[in-house]
């Protein structure tokens, strides 16, 4: 007899879009979209050429024949990144960023391809955890660091708060407060918080997991939770 189908989510994991407009070893990089139709000044709402190969890297990360690379992962059933046409994210000037989009291209691409749920907006992601907790299977997120752990940029509640809450659960598992940074006190682009479920998609979280991507030269190993 078949297993039935899980009810609700059983494995969510959540990344930060990949690397943005910045300087890296002392080299400027500038966006370019996926096409390379847009960049330089106008490609600021975009990956830059680092982003787009970590983009790609995730699919040997994520996707058969070359992944999960760990059993702490699984292959997406579900994606979800920020609306890249939200017209009410007035956070920076040029609209609204595109990398939590671009950095699932690629995965989605291999998948299927698998449509990237992109119906709600950077601001709305209590709304994006509810809908994503109950899609029975794995779900796979790419936001914008600030709202991704325990708190947002604003000290209010972020997307790991609404996780746990979601699911009922009253364990914290030691989340931290703020997207992890670097050495030079810089926002990560390599790790995945991993929220583990029992295989029926019901119930609390049971596990949190701070994975390393370890996809881009310079990646460094997770930081201990706790």
């Amino acid at each position: 007899m078949a297993d039935s189908a899980p009810a609700g989510a059983t494995k969510i994991m959540v990344i930060r879009h990949a690397e943005k407009p910045d300087t890296y070893k002392g080299q400027q990089y500038q966006g370019v979209d996926a096409a390379g139709s847009t960049c330089g000044s106008s490609g600021s709402k975009h990956l830059v050429t680092l982003g787009w190969e970590r983009a790609g890297g995730l699919v040997a990360l994520f996707a058969p024949p070359w992944g999960p690379k760990s059993p702490t992962l699984a292959t997406p059933q579900y994606l979800y990144a920020s609306d890249p046409n939200d017209s009410t994210d007035a956070s920076k000037n040029g609209g609204p960023s595109q990398r939590p989009y671009e950095t699932l291209l690629p995965l989605s691409a291999m998948l299927g391809p698998l449509q990237i749920n992109t119906n709600y907006k950077k601001k709305d992601f209590k709304d994006m955890v509810k809908d994503a907790v109950g899609k029975p299977g794995v779900v796979l997120i790419a936001w914008q660091h600030e709202d991704i752990a325990l708190e947002d940029k604003d000290g209010g509640h972020g997307i790991s708060h609404y996780i746990l809450k979601e699911t009922g659960t009253t364990d914290t598992f030691n989340i931290p407060a703020s997207w992890p940074k670097d050495s030079n006190k810089v926002a990560r682009y390599d790790l995945i918080f991993v929220f583990d479920r029992a295989s029926t998609g019901t119930g609390p979280v049971t596990g949190f997991t701070m994975f390393a991507q370890m996809l881009l030269a310079g990646d460094g190993p997770a930081p201990q939770v706790g």
